[in-house]
């Protein structure tokens, strides 16, 4: 504006000086000779100045007229657009009512707002979208699969419409649906992060493992997920899907299904310890230990000795301790290879050396009920009655290993229900760390067997020496210090003795310290 008034007063003085400089002497003569009666005038004279003036007027005159006759004519156009311009406002505005009452939880004037929105907004697709999120925020899920199911019917907004359904049916349980839903949209769209995300996790929480397998192959293909984890997690699943197999009769199949999922990643231990087994079954020894030793050399874990100890038990003392040396240089300074070495010392009945062993460990910090067990094994063997008793003592109240616990005492190792899989999955792909059901769940550990079998080892010791002196089973049960220490230990394991009385009993035996040799 102000650039024009500048372009104006130029103009108005570049008028006036050449007004002033031409002066009235200068004549303009108008004359028209032989024209027409129409076109016959009498001669006009006047000043160039008064023609200049009077031709100024006639042009500004002119440009007002062409103005007021452009708006004039651009009228009902300006009406027009200023009530689309207010009716537009009115549509935001309701649109942005309903989704706040979506957040704040009121459905009814979600609902409203969303209706006055899709009334005022011409176009149908965003009045449905507006009222399928003020519904899902509401928390209003069959009006948002309303709105979203609706979305389907044009072809520009069918992928909005797929999201939103696949997210709702995810949401409220159902996963065939979801998958439905999501499985299209990624066949359709290789760049729909959102439907690998979804058909990924409808595919796991319905146990489909084979299936989420596929799906996050594809992922991994398509660059939606880290290579790393994606083959973590399809370990786990191709895992899981071997236990199936197993459980449907198809052992070959499982075993190929559990060397897949040792080829992905193998320090993922479940999948070492069924090869091995199903190996074990099929009566193929040698490729149980290959597989036992290959996965002890990446990842050690007590279930994998515990399986490997179980394939060379029937064999002798020397064939058996040259493979379980073997075994042990897969992976010599891990703590399972010294923990079995320690046990190993301990069945040889050398006491001395499964003591120097174990002890760096019992120093490194508080010892779980699994060293505490081991020490009072090496103390019973050394002839060290009441530091083998406080070592026991100490095992009933030690921390736990969860590793450990993942060792049934009366079952398989890994024994995962299929919510347990699917746990893992997460947990292993994304840290590499298994999960211990029967640990969070207090369930009953081999260390609680392994103490009562300590016990029962030191009862049977003093029966044996007594045997010949002593005949009556009664004088037996009065004389026997080890069948007191049975009696007591079996107290603190039922949980009969309180911990008063439990703390009045290591005062009184810690009195001499357990030595460390």
């Amino acid at each position: 504006m102000r650039n024009i008034i500048i372009a104006i007063l130029i103009c108005v003085a570049l008028l006036a000086g050449f007004l002033l400089y031409i002066g009235d002497s200068a004549r303009l003569l108008i004359q028209s000779t032989d024209a027409p009666w129409i076109l016959n005038f009498e001669d006009i004279n006047i000043s160039w100045r008064e023609a200049i003036v009077v031709g100024v007027i006639v042009c500004i005159g002119l440009i007002i007229f062409w103005t007021a006759i452009s708006w004039l004519i651009a009228l009902p156009a300006r009406l027009k657009s200023g009530v689309g311009l207010r009716r537009r406002a009115q549509a935001l505005e309701a649109m942005e009512e309903a989704l706040i009452a979506g957040a704040e939880g009121d459905a009814s004037r979600a609902r409203k707002k969303a209706e006055r929105a899709r009334s005022l907004i011409s176009t149908q697709a965003l009045g449905q979208i507006i009222s399928a999120q003020a519904a899902e925020a509401s928390g209003d899920t069959e009006e948002a699969i309303t709105q979203y199911r609706a979305l389907l019917a044009e072809k520009r907004t069918e992928s909005t419409g797929r999201r939103g359904l696949a997210q709702q049916y995810l949401a409220t349980g159902n996963l065939a649906s979801a998958i439905e839903h999501a499985k299209a949209e990624y066949e359709k769209n290789k760049n729909a992060r959102w439907a690998f995300d979804i058909l990924f996790q409808a595919q796991l929480s319905d146990y489909r493992w084979k299936q989420a397998s596929e799906t996050l192959a594809l992922g991994q293909a398509r660059k939606h997920i880290d290579n790393e984890i994606a083959r973590r997690r399809m370990a786990v699943l191709d895992t899981a899907a071997a236990t199936q197999l197993e459980d449907d009769g198809d052992i070959q199949g499982a075993i190929d299904m559990a060397q897949k999922a040792l080829g992905l990643a193998p320090n993922f231990a479940p999948a070492a310890a069924l090869a091995a087994r199903l190996y074990g079954k099929e009566g193929q020894k040698k490729k149980a230990i290959s597989v036992l030793e290959k996965a002890w050399n990446h990842a050690p874990h007590p279930a994998l000795s515990a399986a490997f100890l179980d394939l060379i038990g029937e064999e002798s003392d020397r064939s058996r301790a040259k493979k379980i040396a073997h075994f042990i240089r897969q992976n010599p300074d891990h703590r399972e290879s010294i923990l079995l070495q320690v046990e190993e010392n301990l069945r040889d009945e050398d006491a001395v050396t499964a003591w120097t062993t174990l002890d760096p460990l019992l120093q490194e910090g508080e010892p779980s009920a699994r060293l505490c067990l081991l020490a009072a094994e090496s103390e019973t063997l050394l002839s060290n009655e009441k530091d083998a008793k406080v070592w026991a003592i100490r095992a009933g109240t030690a921390p736990s290993e969860p590793d450990w616990s993942d060792l049934d005492p009366e079952g398989d190792a890994f024994d995962y229900a299929a919510q347990d899989w699917r746990r893992l999955v997460y947990s292993f792909g994304e840290k590499g760390e298994l999960i211990h059901p029967r640990f969070e769940q207090g369930a009953p550990k081999q260390a609680v067997t392994s103490l009562e079998d300590v016990i029962e080892e030191q009862a049977a010791d003093k029966l044996a020496e007594n045997e010949n002196s002593i005949k009556d089973a009664s004088d037996i049960l009065e004389s026997d210090a080890a069948l007191e220490n049975q009696e007591e230990l079996g107290d603190i394991m039922s949980g009969e003795v309180d911990k008063d009385d439990l703390a009045m009993r290591l005062d009184s035996l810690l009195d001499d310290k357990p030595k460390n040799t």
